[in-house]
Order: structure tokens, then C-alpha cells, then sequence
């Protein structure tokens, strides 16, 4: 048993008594003790008591009561004066108010004053803080990386063949289902990449605003380069089939798409140098034509080693290349720069 609870059984057991005002307990016939304070109670506990002790049997002698207050109102104040105020009043006086600024505004933090100065101009919009977008060009590095490692036998191969010409025996070594699976990735990639290039070329250029957020902005580019890229193909492999054989259709077919996905690779670091090292416009834009026209410049020799090699027909041949590979470029930058034109908000 807990030292508080005996002596509670203790103060319950003994006889108040009225001595000068004061409260006396009597127990078992002891001397009188004045329980009126914390430290009488710890005095008559045993010097080892325990903090738990001490607790205990200072809440057995003492049990506080509710306090109730009066509810009626206070009286005790001068002759002629009103009554006095709740003590939930906390409004200040009038006078506490009044000081030499009261006419200023702007010194009275209760009253609204109203927005200071202007609104700032919207932060512009940037690929490096755009999530999805960072997202979407790491994936194209990390796929890129993995691609060229897995399909380094192809790529010294095709370099090897490449200024080979039209023999019969320069494409013996064909390529593996997954090696073509990484070639029309990579054009894919080209495809987003020369449309990013474009979107920065021709948005970075200007502070217009247009109808479409950037990601609409973006996706539309897209598809206009997905649709140039696709008619340049069909009409390619319209015109290869009227005048060629079908081995020279094969060979240009697989030079093509690996050059294709060549320009995509040589086209990936431009643009992250572009977009996460804050490199100039200009940068970009001699940087995308040099790889533009580099793979154009193959493209022509190679059609020319396949098509054209030992036969007089140069104007054929220039007319065969404006036709299918300078047009659809043409083409597409027409179209984007259309595109930008009619989405663009004019005031």
C-alpha cells in the first residue's frame, strides 16, 4: 500500500476540531498537525520515500476543488461610476489609437491596405525545369548509350562498307532483328529531336504567346515532322521502284535508315548542351545544320555510289536528290514556321 493511501485512511478517520480559525487533524491520539501546506505532508513521510511516494500522499491530503465565479455584477467600485467592464473585453480606448499617423494608412496593420507595387512578370517557361521533358531526354540518352554499345559489330561494319559503292558483294553481312529494332528507335529519336530543335529555334527567337500550352506546342511539331519524315518515304520508295533494281533499293534502303538513326545520335548531345548548359541560340542552330547537312552530304554520295555511279546522268541525279531529300527539309521547316505563325496570339 502506497504511503498516500494510508494516510488518506488516515485524515479520513480523525475528528476535525476548530482551534483559532484553524483546522486541526487528531490522529490516534497524537499531537494536533497543521495540514495546510505541501512541505508538512513531506515532513511526516520517512526520509527513503520515493518521489511516487511523495506524489501520493501529497494528493491524498490535498484535493482541489472547481473554482465557480460569481456571475453577479462587481459592486465594489466609487460612487457614480458605471459598471465595470467584463474581463472579456479587450477592445483598447479610442485615445489608444489616435496618434500623429492616424491619417496614414499605411501605419494601421489592422486595416487592409491593398497589394503593394505590381505583379511580377511569369517565370518563362525552360525544358530543364520541365520534368516530363527531362525525363523524356534522359530516356533517349541511356537508350541511346545502350543501343550504340549492343550494336557496335553493326556500326564498325557499316563505316567499313559505307564508301564501298554498289559491288555486288558490299552488303553480304546483314543485320539482326534486334539491330534493326535499335535503327528505327533511333529514327524515331531523330524525328522528336529535329522537332525540339525547331520548337527552340523558332520559339526562343521571339516572346510571342500562343493558343496551345508547350506540350500541345511540342506534340504538334511532332506530327508535322512525323508526316514530312513519312511522305519523304513514300515517295521514295515510289520513284526507287520505277527506275532501279531491287538489290539497289535494298542497300540505299539500309544506308539511309542508318543514317537516319546516325543523325539522331549526333543530334542527342546538342540538344542536352542546349537545354542543361544554357549554350547560346546560335550554338544550337550552326550546330543542328552542320549535322543536317553532314548526313545530307552522305546521303548524296551514297545515292549517287548506288543510282547513279558510271552512268551520264547528272541532271537526273540532281533532280532525283532536290526531289527527295532537299524538298521534304524544305518542306517541314515551312510548315513549322506555318504552324507557329497561325497559333500565334496577336493583340
Amino acid at each position: 500500500m502506497l504511503i498516500g493511501d494510508s494516510i488518506q485512511t488516515q485524515v479520513q478517520s480523525v475528528e476535525p476540531l476548530e482551534e483559532n480559525g484553524e483546522m486541526l487533524l487528531k490522529e490516534n491520539n497524537t499531537a494536533a498537525i497543521k495540514l495546510r501546506h505541501p512541505y508538512q505532508i513531506l515532513r511526516t513521510l520517512p526520509k527513503d520515500a520515493t518521489p511516487a511516494q511523495q506524489d501520493s500522499a501529497i494528493q491524498a491530503a490535498f484535493q482541489p476543488e472547481k473554482i465557480h465565479y460569481s456571475n453577479n455584477p462587481d459592486t465594489l467600485r466609487l460612487p457614480g461610476q458605471p459598471l465595470g467592464k467584463s474581463l472579456h473585453d479587450v477592445s483598447l480606448p479610442q485615445y489608444y489609437k489616435q496618434t500623429y499617423f492616424e491619417s496614414d494608412s499605411l501605419l494601421h496593420p489592422e486595416i487592409n491596405g491593398g497589394r503593394m507595387g505590381i505583379a511580377g512578370d511569369p517565370v518563362p517557361y525552360l525544358v530543364s525545369n520541365d520534368t516530363y521533358l527531362t525525363g523524356l531526354l534522359m530516356i533517349f540518352l541511356i537508350g541511346t548509350i545502350l543501343m550504340v554499345s549492343r550494336s557496335m559489330r553493326f556500326i564498325v561494319y557499316q563505316f567499313k562498307v559505307f564508301f564501298y559503292g554498289g559491288h555486288q558483294d558490299s552488303f553480304e553481312q546483314k543485320e539482326t532483328a534486334g539491330e534493326m529494332n535499335y535503327q528505327f528507335i533511333l529514327c524515331f529519336q531523330t524525328m522528336v529531336l529535329v522537332s525540339l530543335a525547331f520548337y527552340y529555334m523558332l520559339v526562343d527567337t521571339s516572346v510571342d504567346t500562343y493558343v496551345l500550352s508547350d506540350y500541345e506546342l511540342m506534340g504538334l511539331f511532332c506530327l508535322a515532322t512525323l508526316g514530312c519524315f513519312s511522305i519523304k518515304m513514300i515517295f521514295s520508295l515510289w520513284a526507287n521502284w520505277t527506275f532501279f533494281s531491287k538489290r539497289q533499293i535494298s542497300e540505299f534502303n539500309h544506308s539511309e535508315l542508318f543514317l537516319t538513326a546516325l543523325e539522331g545520335v549526333m543530334l542527342l548531345p546538342i540538344i542536352l548542351l542546349y537545354t542543361f548548359f544554357d549554350a547560346p541560340l546560335h550554338f544550337l542552330l550552326v550546330s543542328t545544320i552542320f549535322v543536317l547537312f553532314f548526313v545530307k552530304l552522305l546521303v548524296f554520295y551514297k545515292s549517287y555510289c548506288i543510282f547513279f555511279q558510271g552512268k551520264a546522268y547528272f541532271l537526273q541525279f540532281f533532280l532525283y536528290f532536290c526531289t527527295l531529300e532537299i524538298a521534304p527539309l524544305a518542306t517541314l521547316s515551312g510548315t513549322l514556321v506555318l504552324i507557329s505563325q497561325l497559333l500565334k496570339i496577336t493583340y
